[in-house]
């Protein structure tokens, strides 16, 4: 059968072209390229397996190629938590206790010589603070009223601070690190440390949940609040 005229011209103007195409057509290659092309992906291949063994191998050489690689670490392996947890641990030990102090100035501040009754208790209270610490006459830190720990009903009458106050009033100095300050909190049993400075002037305290959330750099928060009853402790749902 005759080829129809529509394609006897694309015929011509194919084989009119087809030449022009030679250059983008792929070329078999010689024998030399072949060995070239062999050793390129060879070493390409060494290459991605040096890298490869490299990243599985890898230590740190310093804090901060630490860091790096934490930061680097897929969230499915590592969680946000974990992450401030380790960097939290990290920095530890080179922080002051200055970092977490409540200044001076901030604090409410009772004698010992006053007197502290239903009415003035109530005050307290509704400060909002957890301690207010007590003066003696030479202005020293001489104990702590713990408003929470004062039973109300049992205050009739105005009583003088120094016979409700406790005396479990300890010392850190300013430029001890956190590491240093948690050992004062545990060795003393304590929640609140009195911060000071060498030529022993009080410049603040420190508290025990605040060094605390420092160390796992977030808040600790627990809702559960009957841990003296053992029944209660055996059923909670965690």
């Amino acid at each position: 059968m005759k080829q129809s005229f529509p394609n006897k011209m694309i015929a011509k103007l194919v084989k009119a072209l087809d030449p022009r195409f030679d250059k983008y057509r792929e070329k078999p290659m010689s024998e030399s390229e072949k060995v070239r092309e062999k050793d390129r992906i060879k070493h390409e291949e060494q290459l991605e397996a040096a890298v490869r063994m490299e990243r599985e191998n890898y230590t740190p050489q310093s804090e901060k190629e630490l860091i790096q690689l934490i930061r680097r670490t897929p969230r499915e392996v590592l969680s946000v938590k974990n992450r401030n947890l380790i960097s939290g641990a990290m920095s530890f030990g080179r922080r002051r206790a200055m970092l977490i102090t409540m200044p001076r100035e901030d604090i409410v501040f009772l004698q010992d010589s006053d007197m502290l009754g239903p009415l003035n208790l109530d005050k307290l209270y509704k400060t909002g603070d957890k301690i207010f610490p007590v003066l003696n006459k030479a202005k020293k830190v001489c104990g702590i009223i713990r408003p929470e720990k004062i039973d109300v009903l049992h205050i009739s009458k105005n009583q003088p601070v120094s016979k409700l106050m406790s005396h479990d009033v300890v010392f850190a100095r300013d430029d001890y690190t956190l590491e240093q300050l948690l050992a004062v909190f545990l060795r003393n049993h304590t929640d609140y440390v009195f911060i000071i400075d060498k030529d022993e002037k009080l410049l603040g305290y420190a508290e025990l949940d605040t060094l605390i959330a420092v160390l796992f750099n977030r808040e600790i928060k627990d809702d559960f609040e009957d841990d003296a009853s053992s029944i209660s402790v055996s059923r909670r749902e965690l």
